[in-house]
């Protein structure tokens, strides 16, 4: 049987065993149909693989022997993607990419020119969950709830470097900018972009205005094409 990977927080690991429980659980007894000797990969987001084998199932938790752990995965820098909300479902496509990517936070927002103003959460999480298991990643990224503008624009205080992309903006790329530290936040407008408005509060805010190059890209393209040229800058898609 393939063996299969599973995320817990690190509260649900000791020394020597696993405790799984929640929609993990039930995912692993009720739709994967595991049982005791079978074999699992256990992650905790702390870049370490623990290949584990069922000890016990109970009626709503199982229990895990740790066999093994690996570290497989140091992150260099900590990124956020702050997504401007998009029509017909598209930021579930911008949720799964930026995950398999390593991003390790992705926050949807509502501004001037979002033509959707509905969100769930529960949904992007678990495509988030889907999308982790998918690529191998030790890390499950955090989906954060449904934010206006001008709370993304207070939140640019709790990073090091934050990088506003704006189709206007013609000089500042990716890899031109100066970083300040490893916690980054990368905003990416909906459709239609950002207002003048909003990218004149977003600088005075201390956020460095990024062009993504001359092409017009869709909003769900400009997320993910930022995503990847950032991270590959800071080397978090090297394999050391």
């Amino acid at each position: 049987m393939e063996i299969r990977r599973f995320f817990v927080e690190p509260s649900d690991i000791n020394s020597t065993f696993v405790t799984l429980t929640g929609d993990e659980f039930l995912h692993m007894v009720k739709v994967l149909r595991y049982k005791v000797g079978f074999k699992a990969i256990v992650c905790a987001n702390d870049g370490v693989e623990r290949l584990c084998t069922v000890k016990e199932i109970g009626k709503d938790f199982a229990t895990l022997v740790i066999d093994k752990e690996t570290a497989v995965d140091v992150k260099k820098a900590h990124v956020t993607l702050f997504a401007g909300l998009l029509k017909n479902n598209k930021l579930d496509f911008v949720f799964q990419k930026a995950v398999e990517l390593g991003v390790d936070k992705i926050v949807p927002f509502v501004s001037a020119n979002c033509a959707e103003t509905k969100f769930s959460q529960d949904r992007a999480e678990k495509i988030a969950l889907e999308a982790a298991k998918q690529c191998g990643s030790a890390y499950l990224s955090k989906v954060g709830a449904l934010e206006n503008f001008d709370a993304v624009l207070s939140s640019f205080k709790d990073f090091d470097t934050v990088l506003f992309a704006y189709e206007n903006e013609k000089k500042n790329r990716i890899k031109d900018c100066l970083y300040k530290g490893k916690n980054i936040a990368l905003v990416v407008g909906p459709e239609g972009g950002f207002t003048q408005e909003e990218t004149d509060k977003a600088k005075e805010c201390g956020a460095t205005i990024i062009t993504l190059g001359r092409r017009i890209l869709r909003a769900e393209t400009a997320s993910i094409v930022s995503c990847a040229l950032l991270l590959d800058h800071l080397g978090e898609l090297d394999y050391e």
